[in-house]
């Protein structure tokens, strides 16, 4: 069964609207995405309801949707554009209209609904907060579960939202429920993109989401039912502004077989909420602007996602934090996710964190808050280009895994091209195998540009091989084992090719057990190294040359050592 799209008249054949922010054009087909709002003057139309199961959803190209389509709980629906137009929109939101100047350059209009995000000429705008964005964030003189004392230069804060860092990886979120006598009472924001993180101490905070926290550019805040905004050029946002509440694009939970082919999804809190669904296949799909995630499939298992491109999503592009199994992800763009706005918790750009069997193939992934791309047992991740990661949060990777468990992940992480990652972070690694990573294989990567090279933390039995490592800020390979059990063992390097400048360490490699204990931690061999620093191998503190890292480790003897 094929359903029309409702309210399906047809565009002048001659000016046909294409996706958000393209210059309208004359059948040009499937456009690429862009990141700026939907055409204002073509009315939106009323979306779909009702849809039922084993049926095809076809919505008219060039047009947008507003509302939210719920498909939750139900299944073998396929959701596709009709025409060659330039692919059918959906969106939660809408252009914002009747401005007039407040104060300054900050400008005014009714809010018609609880606004959740705003976009100006497709830039994304960070709701008001103090500190101001060049201080970021204040320090608790204390705090505990349920409060955080500190002298506010204003006491209107009920109802704000506090944002806080319990550790250096991770960003937490509470509701601001009233402030008296330099203390504020918090309490839960039920927002699952944070991670319930305990507070305490003298945490560094910001707080959010007040008309007096309105003070400088990019900025926005509602009060009284109106949105004020401070556009980035001081001007009136008339005509190029779009808000949209906390509603998701597509509602998919508890959904099975669903396939959203040829779709556009803006401004959406979610793009696809899938949560506990089975089998998703988003296909050609271009997601943009999600105050939550591109698409959330926690629970699910089966998920696809081929040809799509994902920007600028507020936490993760892709999370699948529990449950799992089996997704594929290939062939897809991903850009800025857990990077715009003030710093908030994000996991991956793509995250797959507890699922066996994972294929993630042939994509870029760009820009990324933290993680590029997080996987697990029985995964491979290959072919893919990592340009930037872990430019908000540390102890962070470009590709990661882990194995808390101790069981073999049994994981190829192959053919990637790594770049740029966490450059001015304390912690970052462009290849991290984390917390006993185990049966591992690393191959063929290109690294460089990054603060460092790869690092295993408490792992063994991982090969590492036909690699090349450059550029790194610190040191290539980073080798720790933590705590007072033996762990790090087995770890196999060769054929890999490393190049230094200035003071950087080929290894770097360090045990809790002692100086003794790092000598157990692999073997090196048949590595090519190029370095015109005078120390090669940071040895639990000892700095050695390539001759002693030699003599000291039994190993590479028959690897070669050559300056640039």
């Amino acid at each position: 069964m094929t359903l029309p799209a409702s309210g399906t008249q047809q565009a002048d054949a001659d000016l046909v609207p294409a996706l958000p922010g393209e210059a309208p054009q004359a059948g040009a087909g499937v456009v690429p995405v862009t990141d700026t709002m939907p055409d204002p003057v073509l009315p939106m139309l009323a979306m779909p309801s009702g849809v039922a199961s084993g049926s095809v959803l076809e919505l008219q190209c060039g047009r947008t949707y507003q509302g939210s389509l719920d498909l939750a709980g139900k299944s073998d629906i396929t959701v596709r554009t009709a025409g060659d137009c330039g692919n059918a929109v959906i969106s939660p939101g809408q252009a914002i209209t009747g401005w007039s100047r407040h104060q300054g350059n900050v400008f005014s209009a009714p809010a018609p609904f609880a606004v959740a995000q705003v976009i100006v000429g497709g830039e994304p705008m960070r709701l008001a907060h103090w500190p101001s964005r060049a201080q970021t964030w204040a320090k608790a003189s204390a705090s505990n579960a349920s409060s955080l004392s500190y002298a506010m230069p204003n006491p209107d804060l009920a109802g704000a939202t506090l944002v806080f860092k319990p550790y250096e990886w991770a960003v937490e979120a509470r509701r601001i429920n009233g402030y008296s006598g330099s203390t504020m009472a918090v309490g839960p924001t039920g927002n699952i993109n944070f991670d319930g993180y305990a507070l305490g101490g003298q945490v560094e905070f910001y707080v959010e989401g007040k008309l007096w926290m309105l003070d400088e550019p990019g900025e926005w805040a509602v009060s009284g039912g109106r949105l004020y905004v401070w556009a980035p050029d001081g001007q009136s946002p008339e005509g190029r502004i779009w808000a949209a509440p906390d509603q998701d694009g597509i509602r998919a939970a508890n959904s099975s077989n669903i396939t959203v082919r040829d779709i556009s999804i803006y401004g959406a809190a979610n793009g696809i909420n899938a949560l506990d669904a089975r089998n998703l296949k988003a296909e050609r799909v271009r997601i943009s602007h999600s105050s939550g995630n591109g698409i959330l499939n926690s629970g699910g298992s089966g998920l696809t996602v081929d040809g799509s491109t994902i920007r600028f999503s507020r936490h993760d592009a892709i999370a699948v934090k529990w449950g799992g199994g089996g997704e594929t992800v290939r062939n897809s763009t991903i850009e800025a996710s857990g990077n715009f706005g003030m710093p908030t918790n994000a996991h991956a750009a793509i995250n797959l964190t507890a699922g066996n069997g994972a294929v993630v193939q042939n994509n870029r992934v760009t820009d990324s808050g933290y993680i590029g791309i997080r996987v697990f047992r029985d995964a491979v991740a290959s072919g893919n280009t990592v340009d930037g990661a872990c430019l908000v949060l540390t102890d962070c990777g470009g590709i990661f895994t882990s194995a808390r468990d101790k069981l073999p992940l049994n994981t190829r992480i192959e053919n990637n091209v790594i770049g740029n990652v966490g450059k001015a972070q304390r912690l970052a690694w462009a290849l991290y195998l984390g917390d006993f990573a185990n049966g591992v294989t690393v191959a063929g990567n290109a690294v460089t540009g990054s603060g460092n090279g790869m690092e295993i933390l408490n792992g063994f039995d991982n090969t590492v091989t036909g690699n090349t490592f450059a550029s790194s800020t610190q040191a290539h390979i980073q080798i720790v084992e933590s705590g007072s059990t033996a762990s790090v063992r087995n770890n196999v390097f060769s054929g890999n090719r490393f190049t230094t400048s200035g003071r950087q360490e080929m290894y770097r490699l360090s045990s809790d057990l002692g100086t003794g204990a790092v000598s157990r931690f692999g073997s090196y061999a048949a590595n090519t190294y190029v370095s015109s620093s005078s120390i090669f191998a940071n040895f639990n503190g000892e700095a050695l040359s390539f001759a002693q890292w030699r003599e000291r480790t039994g190993q590479d003897a028959g690897s070669t050592f050559s300056a640039p």
